[in-house]
Parts: structure tokens; sequence; C-alpha cells
């Protein structure tokens, strides 16, 4: 979603006359676009503005602007922080940047630089932004935006806001156009996908309802992310087991395997209820890949085991895991102390790192022998070889011309590892095997 939010930073500066730079010494402006769902990211931003005032001393007339949800948070905390920072835009002010840079200039040009700022209280509106793509085959398509669920631990819909849903018309019209474009993938955006439309009071407003639309569009995939197990329908799972261009895959976040913990997470699901799901989109071919954190504040050794267990029985496709870290504001932050250990949430990290590289490299081994569809996204890092993803979202390597960057091609799959998978090009059309 950030990926997105930044070109449409890129395209409100594109329509002020603004080019894209390719380096960060040879530019005018330089955006910071953040994220606050974890701890580490706040810290990056203040490294990264010590570079830019480095740059700063070369080019005195550079202006740094940070925007996303640190800036929503924490506003003009950041210009204490750091004295390079001359502008900070919230969630939803991505519009004002041009107005905010000629202020910043104008400021400097006084000889009095201050605090120049725009930033909502509470975003409250999905910014209707022209979009500079990155790619001319793969594109990202915004559905909703901020959360409505408030799991203790999350900072997303203090910074995001809560629940804004996009008209359908609108969605399908995006879409439509992006297939008249030529683009072969569209990746549908929100932090919860699946309370797509529960804002619109209108009970014909369903993300199954939504996808069931864009299966009439001459467009080859459609992906979304990310997925709540609160929230996922059997009608939206049920579209897995159709011959539709709706990619095998979801990313749907755990977050941990015991009861207990998951309650005092708000999550809203049991572990069983969780596997029961997982269990449904398998059967269907669906790749299932999740975010896990270890070490939440009343997370104990038994706990930690279910999560283990947990991780066992769904096998997925991938996993990312992560330390908990504890996001003023939210409602674990005040609520419990954080008292596991670093080195024992460490210890459960590694833990489960390795258990999740063992199950992705034996699921992915029992690809070998298929047949898959690969949109070729670019080069890999051995010269010769491209790289590209199937449709249930698994990384395949294969030798080929740059010509076919863009195109789907079908890969015969020859290794399977924990890194992803290789094959060889075919030569003939051959039909497609879902894996």
């Amino acid at each position: 979603m950030n990926e997105h939010k930044s070109e449409g930073m890129a395209g409100v500066l594109a329509r002020a006359g603004y080019l894209p730079a390719d380096d960060p010494a040879h530019a005018d402006v330089v955006l910071f676009n953040t994220c606050m769902v974890r701890e580490k990211p706040v810290h990056k931003i203040i490294s990264e503005a010590g570079v830019i005032a480095q740059l700063k001393k070369k080019n005195p007339n550079l202006l740094l602007g940070v925007g996303g949800c640190v800036a929503q948070a924490l506003k003009e905390q950041l210009f204490r922080k750091s004295p390079a920072i001359d502008f900070v835009f919230g969630s939803a002010n991505i519009s004002e940047i041009p107005r905010l840079i000629e202020q910043a200039r104008q400021q400097r040009a006084l000889g009095r630089p201050g605090w120049v700022m725009a930033v909502d209280k509470i975003p409250d509106k999905i910014e209707d932004l022209p979009f500079l793509r990155a790619s001319r085959f793969q594109a990202k398509v915004t559905i909703t935006e901020g959360c409505s669920n408030f799991c203790s631990f999350c900072i997303v819909p203090y910074t995001t806001g809560l629940l804004r849903s996009r008209l359908p018309g609108d969605i399908l019209a995006e879409v439509s156009e992006l297939a008249a474009q030529g683009y072969k993938e569209v990746q549908l955006l929100g932090q919860n996908v699946d309370s797509y439309g529960k804002d619109l009071k209108d009970p014909n407003i369903t993300f199954a309802n939504l996808l069931r639309a864009l299966t009439e569009i001459p467009i080859p995939r459609i992906r979304f992310t990310s997925s709540h197990p609160q929230d996922i329908t059997d009608d939206v799972i049920a579209l897995f087991g159709e011959e539709n261009n709706i990619c095998e895959h979801v990313h749907m976040a755990v977050q941990s395997g015991s009861d207990k913990v998951l309650k005092d997470m708000r999550r809203g699901y049991t572990k069983e209820q969780f596997l029961q799901i997982v269990k449904a989109l398998q059967e269907r071919g669906v790749n299932v890949t999740t975010d896990i954190i270890v070490g939440f504040p009343t997370e104990t050794e038994e706990d930690f085991q279910e999560t283990v267990d947990l991780v066992k029985r769904a096998r997925f496709g991938g996993a990312f895991i992560f330390k908990y870290s504890p996001r003023p504001g939210t409602i674990a932050y005040y609520k419990y102390r954080d008292t596991v250990p670093d080195e024992e949430k460490q210890r459960r990290l590694e833990i489960l790192l390795a258990l999740q590289k063992q199950i992705t490299d034996e699921e992915n081994r029992k690809c070998v022998g298929q047949t898959v569809e690969v949109l070729v996204e670019g080069p890999a890092r051995h010269p010769g070889f491209l790289m590209g993803k199937t449709r249930d979202n698994r990384t395949v390597v294969f030798e080929g011309s740059s010509d076919l960057i863009g195109e789907l091609v079908h890969v015969t799959i020859t290794e399977g590892s924990v890194a992803g998978l290789a094959g060889f090009a075919c030569t003939v059309h051959l039909s497609l095997i879902h894996i």
C-alpha cells in the first residue's frame, strides 16, 4: 500500500511539473513515505534524514518532506527530531505536496525556515490521486483505506483512520481502464480487504461481489491483500474453486496460535477457526501466507508452542515473522507491560523462521514437474535469467530474453527450494496446472 501511495505522490508531483530524479543528490525535493506498524522505520527516518542533511550542504535548495503514517502520528515532533525536515504531510494530504513545497521554499527565501505541515486530525477520505505507475503491466488499485477492527497491538486505525471503501463503480472503471491499457495483473489493496463495503451500508456491496464483478473484466490476473481471518467469507473462499482470473494466493495474518493471546490481541477468531479457513482455501489450491508476532506481552512459552503447532499444521507457503514492538497509542501499549525480554523474543523468532523455511522448502519441492503460468517481472540476479511469479505468488527463475518481461509464460518446474522455483520456459502453449 505504501508503494501505491508513493505512485500517488509521484503523480501529484508530475502533474505539478516535476520529473523523477535518479538519485537524491540530483533532486530538488526528496520525499520519505513512511509506515508505523513497527518501531524500526521511525528510527530509520531520522537516520536517512541525516544523509539528506549532508546533501543539503552541497545543495542548500534541496527540500525534504516526510509523509505517511509516521508523519500522521508524530506531526511536529518530526521537526524536533531532525532539523533536515522541511515539511510534513499526513496520510490523506498527498495532494497538498506542491503547496507545501512552495511554502517551504518561500520561508527559506525569507531566511526563516519554519514548520510547514498539512496533517488532518484523522483521515476520513480516500484521496483521488493521479498515480504515476511504476510498472507497465502490474498495477495496484486501492479498494479500502483504514481499519475499524482495533487489534490491540495495531496503530493503523489511529494513523490511517477508520474503514473507508471506494464505490464499486469507481473500482471497476479503474480496472477496466487498466485492462484496456494492456495490464496483465491488478492487485487490490486494503488494510483489510475482506471488510470492503461494510461502511457503505449496502448489503449488495461486499468483497465477494466486487471480486465476482472483476472476474468479468478481461484482465488475466486479479490479486488482493491483505485478508483478515475474522472477516473473510465463504463466498470469497468459494471463488477460488472456479475458473476465473482470481489468483490462488491469500495473505492472511494469524499473528498467534494461542487462543489466549489472540483474545488479548482482539483478533476475533480462535486457532481452530483459523485452521479451518486455511484448510478450505488450500483444498481449492490456494497458497496461504501469513504474518506472525512473537513476544506479545502476554505470550508465555506454552502460548508460543501453540503458535509452533499452528505453523506445523497450516503449512504456510511463506510467513513474515516479527518481534512484538510496542506502539504508543494502541490498546496493548497502555494495557500490557512489554515484559518478554528481547533475547527471548529473538529465540522464538529464530525457531519459527527455521520451521517456516523448512516448510516453504518442502512445499516448493512439491511443485517439481508441474507446468505453471508465470508473469515475468524482470531480470534475475544471474545474467541471462528472468524472474516472475506464479498465480499463487511463488517466485520462479528461468532462462530467457528480456523481451519476455511483462509477458505470461508457461514454465516447467525442475527445482524447488526455500528460495522459490526454477525451470525452463515451454516452447508450446500448455494448459495451466494450478499449484
